[in-house]
Order: structure tokens, then C-alpha cells, then sequence
């Protein structure tokens, strides 16, 4: 239980008691004949301030002299965590060092020489507790004159109590509203401009951006746009900026360039012929001229139907911006303000089952004045106590009371802050230092919690890491923060300034503008930038108690440019920051060494040096006994680890994946026997340390490479009972004798979520060991994903296959090229995704692979959507399982979307027939395989009706042959067709291609006869058509025939000689769609149009070589 209304800094401060009165640091006092009852008057000062914090925090928000008070002694407390921690890692350096001492024999000279330094410093040290002492008894003298004295707290409930309430933004109150928006964006009616604008109008957390992504990920809006892209402009105060933002939103790749005319290029590039759905989310300029920009970039760019929702709070923005539909978003009535708050207090429960609460939580919801962000945040509060004078305390609170002019938070977001238990308190302001709409992972504000301290020591043997995933999960259910994709959450805009406001004095961000504050700033944050100069960093040479240093980028893309930090950083300003916890250099390029001077960071509990140059680490490095995190993932340029890693004694979480330089680890590591997580993927390390099953803590271990030597081999992964994860065995040749597969007890390991077996890519040299170390590799049941590569038995272990593993939803097999039998995985109940690749040796896929033995007759692969072949040279025949065609157990595949045939030149027979869900298909280079018995009666008992992508390379006979008689029956969802190299195919189906499609691509189809005018004007859904190096009886194209085509490109066709405008009905409106038309290398024609072509939205026209 936790005090309502408790200090943010109670917990520090009931620590730095704890720490005092431990026997550790009593001993160490005593052993040092250091002043002990300092020490003691030190504790009594910390508790009797402790008894007034509670009253001081409420207080403050209306009295200016308590806030001044309460900020300062803030300080004090920080001041006094960084004192206790110093004399803690001298204690700690001292205890190294007399192990040292034994090790080596120091001299007496060099004894007494430490001893001389040691007795300097603890001396020092009682220097500074006496001026500590006096600063905190100032406050003690103060806190009376100020009216503070001790409040009864009342105890509320630490965690929000535990319901079915899914963590997904709820929505009362806009489904009129959705469902106009939705029509807007489903039009495809030619207007003015082809590209037409949704503008969003509205307050702070009234709910644009959950009315925007509803519209986003509606499955109607899906299905229509080809193209989606979300891009946060909050930020952006120029249009360039906003058009790269769009450019790395819509090829998810960084963008180099700022050069204007280059970004619209390649813009225009990734446009073509595509409809597009754009949401520019928060968009703040009011600079007219960037906006007209905006406005005229997509009307250029877009193809007809193509649609930009914004959401704004400037109503200016908005009338620019305006083509179609301004829609200004009010606050939620008064009914569905209740139905949402009632939604998070209660969860799926009925405000029925708490009926003594419903009337004064509609008076609570009529407080949050329709403000979705404030119903749902206070609801959440609600949810920790079901108690009426809970309820009734939160209804009446002063809080309410709180000028907003004065403080610009709103009373709601200010009570669920004021009602948080102080840890999370801490925890909630440390996130300010992340800038507006900045995506955070959940495991790195973990490790940055436990960095600066604010996670306390757990109890009940809880590890501080689950801790923090319980604080942040509890600040999640409270909706502090809010989930922004997978695996990403965000804080809102509003919630921002809230944290911004509680740590104000404390955090900074540069970017802000540098005030007074930076002097006594702990964290800071900046916006990494492409040349971070000297200059930029000048105010901070004062903040000489900054625990944090951290680069940002809101932008996931562009932060993989390269970037350059001055050396002058390096070198001068981060080693006279010597109170840092957190220091990140990431991604800087020109990183490529740390200075000596690092060792002076002695607080240093995480390293942030990825994607950057390093070469080397210092030996210095080393003396950083409190280091915690050491990150180095993706630093290419990295050969190798200090050999004195070991004295890292409290590292706990080191990541090297991809650093591809790395080839070797020090054999001193098998002593950082507190190290939780070793990330190794990507690198070339060639066997691991000796005894590795030292590391007894270990849970995340991403890669294992086997050794031969004692002390290399497999054995020592027994030592690892609760590995979590992923988890990669690599190099399983090295294994001398089978057994010892056994004693790695991979049976055992139940956290073990990905596992990989990987054998050396050389030939085998013994079939039957590998079998047999395969064998006794066997996995837990809660398994969800494996791979096996390079693995050299002739057939797979029974455990493969067996259905025992009930959990595994992704297999793949390669390179396996002895293999000539594919295990039972068809008898795997969760399976979804099967991948097999390479398999040198497999000529017959039969019907062991669905695991219909005759004992066992469950249907096969329930759940498969995906199945992958690529590469199987010898593989002839695909067996069904005997009832293809839907006998006692159904299909073969009854849920499969997506099949991919890839370079099997030697499979005949038939594909499966009876493919209900498949919606792609995709065969690449599988020449022969032909269906003899594709006759009419094969051909109608294909059941393909959900196909929606038909994707045909190198010739494919069964298909082809269907594709000229009558195209997959009952296709009648099918949108795109590719047909590519394909020298036999002569034409399509009498009855025409099906009308659904949007998208035909013709390329090296030489023989195929041109589709006829009527079979043409069919294709009412056709948007895209391109044809290459194809079609040579094609003299003439028709245009005006296809009722909405956008997008035409034609290239190489040898006989083309015009264009002709088929002058039909309705064929100027067919025109009206165009939008772009290019044609390259048709040697032979000789004209286009004569007189002007209907088309008023063509934008991009090219014909040339």
C-alpha cells in the first residue's frame, strides 16, 4: 500500500535512511573511524523531514515559498544519493583492490600509498556529511515558520486492481462522426484535385489522433489505399523536413538528402500509380506559405482518390488545408464521457455491480468536461480502490480548484498524478525528458529507471528488472502511457506537459531553450542532430550534477543517418560531468575512442556507445564499477573487449549484436557472475569463453557457439535453467560425443521462446551423431518458434513433428541436404508458418509430412497461413495427403493465405486443390510443373475463391495453361495479377480477367495477344497497368477504354506504333482518371494523339528512350 498524496522524493529519502542504518555502511564507518554518530544525527534530520514531505506536496500548488523549500531539499536529497554513492564505490574499489593486493603482492610502498589516498578521501567524505548535515537542518529550522507538519495519510492500493480491461484506446461517443469520415475517405469521385483532405479540428486530448488512427486501421480504409503512411509533424516547422518525414514514412528507409526538388523526385518515384492514404498527425505550423506547399505537393503527387488526413489544433492550418471535409471535434456529451470513464474504472464489469459508485462517478465525468484523454486517465485512477470514500476524496480534492492559466495541466491529469505512489511518481517525471510524440520501448526506460537509482532494491527475491516492468505496466493501466505500435508506447501531449510540469528544476530538455535551471538540471535530453557543435553544449560545462546525457530522435528513420558530436564533447564536457548515471553517444560516427578521462564517471550505471565507430574500449573502462548496461550493438568497427572486463562485477546487461568485427570474447567474463543479458548475434565470435556456465545469472543468452576444448562445449548450457527468449546453438559440429547434448538439458529450459539449431555450412562427416545430437537437443513444449540449418542427418528425431509442442507457430528448415524426408509437422496444432529452403536431397513430399500415419488422423496444418519452398533442385512430387478435395478431414491446408513455390525446377503434378483462404500465390521458376489432368473438371474442382495476388515468374505450366482456358475459378477477388517470363502464354481466358483487379504487370510475355476492347472496358477496378518487352502483335493501345486507370507505363514493345483515343461513351470520364503515362524504347512509333487528350489530371508524362 501506498500514502495518497505521497512526496515524489518520500522513497528517496526512506532509501538514503536504510542505506545509512545497513550494516555495511555501519561497518564501513567504524573500520574507516569515521565520526558514527554523524552518521546517526544524519538519519534523525533525513526522518523528521521525511514527516512533512506529504504536506509540503500538496501544499506547494499554492504556496510559492513551500515549492521553493520542497525544490531545494530535492536537490539535497539528490546531493546526498550521490555523496552515499560515492563512498559506496570506494568501498567497492577498496575491496577490489585488496583483492588485487593478494593476487598480486603489492609492495609496501604501493600499500601504504593506497592506504595514504584512502585515508584522504574518507576524511573528505566526513567533511562533506558535515555540510551536508547543516544544509538539512536548515530545512528541519524552516519547515515550521512554513506551516508544515505531519498528515495523516490515508493508504491507497499501489497497483490498479487486475480486470479483462484490454489496454486499447476505447471509443464512445464518435461513431457518426467515423462513419462520415469513412465515407469521405472510400470516394473515389473526381473533384477538383485528385488528392482530397480530411482535416481534424480540435483541443488538446479531445481525441484527434484516436479518431485519425481509427480511420487508419479501419479494414474497409485498408482494403482501399495501396499505399498507407503515418507521419507525426508536431515537430516540424518546414515543409522539408515534413517531405522527408513522408519519404522515410513510405520506404521505412533513412533519407540523406535535405535538397527539395531531389526529396519530390523520389516522392514522386514511390507515388506512381499508387492511391495513397496519408495522416499527417499534430500539425502545428501556421507559416501559410509551408502549408500552401503541403497542399499543392499532394495534389501534384497523388493519384485520383488518394487521400491526407490532418489533425490540428489550428484552425488556420485547417482552412488552408481544406478540399473536401473540415471536421471540428468536440468534447465527448455527458453520457459518453460517463460510459468512457466507467469503461476504465470497471473493465468489462457492469457499473451495476457497483451501483453505490455510479452516481458520484457521473459527477467525477462531469468534471473532465468531455475530454476523452481525462475520462480515460481518471477512470484508470478510479480502477485502484472501488471504495466510496476513495471516490468521493478524488471527487472533492482541491486539485480540482488549480487555475489551469497558472499551470496549463488539466485538474484530471493533475489529480492521477497527485494520487500516484511515489515511485511511480519518480518514474512518470523521468519520462519528461523525452520530447512530444517520442516512441519509447518498454526494456529500455527499464534499464533506464534502474540506471539512475529509481528503482528501489526488490523484495521476495524480485529482481529490479521485474519491478520496473510492473511500474511500467502500472503507469500503462493508468493510461500515463499509451501504446503506440507492437512494441512502442508514447506519452500524449498533454501527459507531456504534466511530467514536464512535475519535474521542472529537474529535467531538461536542450532543445527547450537553456535557462537558469541548467545549472542545477540532473536529466537532459537533446535532439540529436546531423552536427552536434561545441557550442550547442556550452551552458552545460555548469550542470556539474547531471546524472543524465542522451541523445533523441523523433524521427526512427533519420536516426540512422550518420551523425557527428564534436570532440570537444568527448574530451572536456562529459568528463567533468562526474555525477552521470546515463550517458548515450549513440549513433555518432565519428565516435571511434572514449578517453582515459572516462574513469572519472564513477557513477556510470549505462553506456550507450551503438551505431557508433569504436574501435576499441579503453582498459579505464574497466574501474567503472557501477556500470549496469553496456551497450554496443551494431558498432562494426568493434575487435574486441578489454581483457579486465571482470572487474565490471555489477554489470548486469551487455549487448554486442552485429558487431561484425568481433571475433573473440575475454576469458575474463565468466566472472561478471551478475551478467543477466548477453546479446552476441551477428558477431563472429568463434567459441565462447571457458567456463561460461559460470554465469549463473544469465537469462538472455542470444547465441551459444560450441566449442571442442573442456569448458567450451555444449555441457555448459546446463548451467542456464532460466534462459528466456531466443535463443541460437551455432556450430553443433563441435559436438565430440552425443550425450553431451543431453547434459544441456534443453528440455528444461521452459522460458525458451525462439530457438535456432545451426550446424557448420561444411559437409557432414557423421549423419548419425547429428541425428543424434538433434535428438537429445529435443526443446521444451512451450517452444514457439524454431529453425534448424545446415543439419546433416539423412531424417529428423521423433520429437519434430510431435504434437506435444503445441505452441510453435513458425518452423523453418534449411540447408538440411541429406535430408530426403520432411518430418510430421502437419501434426503441429499451432503452426502457422512453414518455411523449408534448400533441401538438396528431398525428391518426394508425401504423405508423412501432413502426419497422416494411419495412427494418427487428425486434419493437418489447421492453422497454417503461410508455406514456403525456395530452392529445391531435386524435389519432383507433392503428394496429397488423400483427401485434397475436402474427404473425413478436410483439406490439406484449411487456412492457408499465402503459398511461394520458388526455383523447384524439377516439381510436376499438381499444386493442392482445394486452397479456400489462399489469397497469394506466388511461383518462381518452377517450369514443369504442369498438371496432366488439367483438364475442365480439374480445373473446376480448384477452390482458389480468396485469391487476391497472383504472382507468376519464369513460366509455371498448370497455371498458364488455366490462365488460357479460364482463369482460376471462381477468382473473383482477385486484385493483382503479375505475369513475368512466361514465353508460352499466348492468352488469357475467354471470359476475361476478373473485374476486381486494380494492378496488371506484363513483362517478357512475348506471345501474349493483347486483351480485346470489350474484354478491356470490363476492368472497372484497373488502376495500374504496366507492360514490358511483351505482346508483340499489340500495334496500337487503346486509351479511354479503361474505366478508372491512373497509372500506364509501357516499355520495349517492339511493334508499337500509336496511341488511339477510342472515341466510345463514356470514355472522356474514363480519361478523367489518368494520372500518369510513361513510355520508354518503342522503336517504332510513329504517333500518339492527334488533337488534345481529355485528360485534366495527368501529372506525369513522359515518352522516351
Amino acid at each position: 500500500m501506498a500514502l495518497i498524496g505521497e512526496a515524489l522524493i518520500s522513497a528517496s529519502v526512506q532509501v538514503l535512511c536504510d542505506r545509512i542504518t545497513s550494516p555495511e555502511f555501519v561497518d564501513l564507518f567504524r573500520h574507516k573511524k569515521l565520526d558514527e554518530p554523524l552518521l546517526r544525527k544524519l538519519r534523525t534530520t533525513l526522518l523528521a523531514l521525511n514527516l512533512v514531505l506529504n504536506d509540503a506536496e500538496e501544499k506547494q500548488l499554492v504556496n510559492r515559498d513551500v515549492k521553493k523549500w520542497l525544490d531545494e531539499l530535492k536537490h539535497a536529497v539528490f546531493d546526498a544519493e550521490d555523496l552515499l554513492d560515492e563512498i559506496d564505490t570506494e568501498a567497492l574499489r577498496c575491496k577490489l583492490e585488496e583483492g588485487e593486493d593478494q593476487t598480486h603482492k603489492f609492495t609496501n610502498k604501493v600499500r601504504n600509498l593506497l592506504f595514504s589516498s584512502r585515508s584522504h578521501f574518507y576524511q573528505s567524505m566526513n567533511d562533506k556529511i558535515k555540510e551536508l548535515l547543516a544544509r538539512l537542518e536548515n530545512f528541519v529550522q524552516l519547515k515550521s515558520a512554513l506551516g508544515l507538519g505531519e498528515v495523516a495519510g490515508r493508504k491507497v492500493s499501489q497497483r490498479t486492481q487486475t480486470t479483462s480491461l484490454v489496454l486499447e484506446p476505447y471509443v464512445y461517443g464518435r461513431d457518426e462522426v467515423k462513419e462520415k469520415l469513412s465515407k469521405v475517405l472510400l470516394s473515389d469521385e473526381a473533384g477538383k484535385d485528385p488528392v482530397s483532405f480530411l482535416t481534424i479540428v480540435g483541443m488538446g486530448g479531445v481525441g484527434k489522433t484516436t479518431l485519425a488512427r481509427m480511420l487508419y486501421n479501419d479494414d474497409k480504409v485498408k482494403g482501399h489505399f495501396k499505399l498507407k503512411a503515418w507521419a507525426c509533424v508536431s515537430d516540424y516547422d518546414d515543409y522539408i523536413k515534413i517531405t522527408k518525414t513522408l519519404l522515410e514514412a513510405v520506404t521505412s528507409k533513412p533519407c540523406k538528402t535535405a535538397n527539395l526538388n531531389l526529396l519530390q523526385e523520389d516522392l514522386r518515384e514511390q507515388l506512381k500509380g499508387r492511391k495513397f492514404l496519408f495522416v499527417l498527425d499534430d500539425l502545428w505550423n501556421e507559416n501559410n506559405e509551408d502549408l500552401n506547399y503541403l497542399r499543392a505537393l499532394f495534389t501534384t503527387l497523388g493519384t485520383m482518390g488518394s487521400k491526407v488526413i490532418v489533425t490540428t489544433r489550428n484552425k488556420s492550418a485547417a482552412s488552408v488545408m481544406q478540399n473536401v471535409h473540415i471536421q471540428y471535434l468536440e468534447p465527448l456529451s455527458q453520457e459518453d464521457c460517463w460510459l468512457l470513464l466507467a469503461k476504465h474504472a470497471f473493465g468489462n464489469e457492469k457499473c451495476s455491480a457497483h451501483s453505490n459508485l455510479e452516481d458520484i462517478g457521473k459527477q467525477i465525468a462531469l468534471k473532465c468536461k468531455g475530454l476523452p484523454l481525462a475520462a480515460q486517465t481518471l477512470g484508470s485512477l478510479l480502477r485502484c480502490n472501488m471504495d466510496f470514500e476513495y471516490w468521493n476524496r478524488i471527487l472533492n480534492d482541491s486539485f480540482w480548484d488549480q487555475p489551469y492559466d497558472k499551470t496549463n495541466i488539466l485538474p484530471a491529469l493533475g489529480l492521477s498524478y497527485h494520487y500516484l505512489p511515489t515511485q511511480l511518481k519518480r518514474c512518470f517525471a523521468y519520462c519528461s525528458i523525452f520530447p512530444k510524440d517520442y516512441e519509447f520501448e518498454k526494456e529500455d526506460i527499464v534499464q533506464l529507471w534502474i540506471a539512475e537509482g529509481i528503482i528501489p532494491q526488490a523484495e521476495n527475491g524480485k529482481r529490479m528488472e521485474a519491478l520496473a516492468r510492473i511500474y511500467f505496466d502500472e503507469l500503462l493501466s493508468r493510461s500515463l502511457f499509451q501504446k503506440s505500435s507492437k512494441f512502442s508506447f508514447i506519452m500524449h501531449d498533454l501527459i507531456n506537459d504534466l511530467a514536464m510540469f512535475m519535474s521542472q528544476g529537474f529535467c531538461l530538455r536542450l532543445e527547450d531553450g537553456v535557462s537558469h535551471e541548467v545549472k542545477k538540471a540532473r536529466h537532459l535530453s537533446y535532439a540529436r542532430g546531423e552536427f552536434d557543435a561545441a557550442p550547442r553544449f556550452e551552458p552545460l560545462y555548469e550542470a556539474k550534477c547531471l546524472r543524465t546525457f542522451l541523445p533523441t530522435s523523433l524521427n526512427p528513420y533519420g536516426s540512422y543517418k550518420g551523425c557527428f558530436v564534436s570532440k570537444k564533447v568527448l574530451q572536456d564536457l562529459l568528463p567533468s560531468l562526474r555525477c552521470l548515471r546515463v550517458l548515450s553517444l549513440s549513433r555518432y560516427q565519428n565516435v571511434t575512442v572514449l578517453p582515459d578521462s572516462i574513469a572519472n564517471l564513477i557513477h556510470l550505471r549505462y553506456l550507450d556507445l551503438s551505431h557508433t565507430a569504436i574501435e576499441r574500449l579503453p582498459e579505464v573502462l574497466c574501474n567503472l564499477y557501477n556500470l549496469q548496461t553496456l551497450i554496443l550493438s551494431n558498432c562494426s568497427s568493434l575487435l574486441e573487449l578489454p581483457a579486465d572486463i571482470r572487474k565490471l562485477i555489477n554489470l548486469q546487461k551487455l549487448t554486442l549484436g552485429s558487431c561484425s568485427s568481433l571475433n573473440k570474447l575475454p576469458a575474463s567474463m565468466k566472472e561478471l557472475t551478475n551478467l543477466h543479458h548477453l546479446d552476441v548475434s551477428g558477431t563472429k565470435i568463434e567459441e565462447m569463453p571457458v567456463q561460461m556456465g559460470r554465469l549463473k545469472s544469465l537469462r538472455t543468452l542470444t547465441a551459444f557457439v560450441v566449442g571442442k576444448s573442456t569448458g567450451l562445449g555444449i555441457r555448459e548450457l546446463r548451467e542456464f535453467p532460466q534462459l528466456q527468449g531466443k535463443l541460437s546453438i551455432l556450430k553443433l559440429q563441435n559436438v565430440v560425443d552425443a550425450r553431451d547434448a543431453l547434459h544441456a538439458n534443453m528440455k528444461h529450459k521452459k522460458d525458451l521462446k525462439e530457438l535456432k539449431f545451426s550446424w557448420g555450412a561444411e559437409d557432414a562427416d557423421d549423419s548419425q551423431k547429428e541425428k543424434d545430437v538433434l535428438d537429445k537437443l529435443q526443446p521444451c513444449v512451450n517452444l514457439e518458434k524454431l529453425t534448424i540449418k545446415f543439419y546433416g542427418g539423412t531424417n529428423f528425431p521423433n520429437w519434430l513433428g510431435d504434437s506435444s509442442f503445441s505452441n510453435i507457430r513458425v518452423m523453418h528448415l534449411s540447408d538440411c541436404s541429406y535430408c530426403w524426408l520432411l518430418p510430421p509437422v502437419g501434426r503441429l496444432p499451432a503452426l502457422k508458418e512453414l518455411c523449408i529452403k534448400r533441401m538438396m536431397s528431398l525428391r518426394t513430399i508425401g504423405i508423412e509430412f501432413y502426419g497422416r500415419d494411419g495412427a494418427y488422423l487428425t486434419q493437418p496444418f489447421r492453422y497454417l497461413e503461410k508455406l514456403e519452398f525456395r530452392e529445391m533442385p531435386e524435389w519432383e512430387e507433392w503428394v496429397p495427403s488423400g483427401s485434397a478435395s475436402g474427404g473425413e478431414y478436410g483439406p490439406d491446408f484449411p487456412r492457408l493465405q499465402e503459398l511461394i513455390l520458388n526455383q523447384c525446377p524439377k516439381l510436376r503434378g499438381s499444386l493442392p486443390c482445394e486452397l479456400p483462404y489462399l489469397k497469394n500465390l506466388t511461383v518462381y521458376e518452377c517450369e514443369v510443373l504442369h498438371d496432366g489432368r488439367a483438364t475442365t473438371t480439374t480445373t473446376n474442382s480448384l477452390n482458389y475463391k480468396s485469391l487476391e495476388e497472383l504472382d507468376i515468374r519464369g513460366g509455371c505450366q498448370t497455371l498458364l495453361s488455366l490462365l488460357e482456358t479460364k482463369l482460376l475459378p471462381n477468382c473473383n477477388r482477385l486484385q493483382r495479377l503479375t505475369l513475368w517470363n512466361c514465353p508460352t502464354l499466348s492468352s488469357f481466358p475467354k471470359d476475361g480477367l476478373p473485374t476486381t483487379l486494380t494492378l496488371l504487370y506484363i513483362n517478357n510475355c512475348r506471345k501474349l495477344e493483347f486483351p480485346p476492347h470489350e474484354m478491356l472496358a470490363k476492368l472497372t477496378s484497373l488502376d495500374c497497368l504496366f507492360l514490358e518487352n511483351s505482346c508483340d502483335s499489340m500495334t496500337s493501345f487503346p486509351l479511354g477504354i479503361f474505366p478508372k486507370l491512373t497509372t500506364v507505363l509501357i516499355k520495349d514493345c517492339l511493334n508499337l506504333e500509336s496511341f488511339s483515343f477510342i472515341e466510345e461513351e463514356g470514355a472522356v470520364e474514363n480519361l478523367s482518371h489518368l494520372n500518369s503515362l510513361q513510355v520508354y524504347n518503342c522503336p517504332t512509333m510513329v504517333c500518339f494523339h492527334e488533337g488534345e487528350l481529355p485528360t485534366p489530371n495527368l501529372s506525369h508524362f513522359v515518352v522516351g528512350n
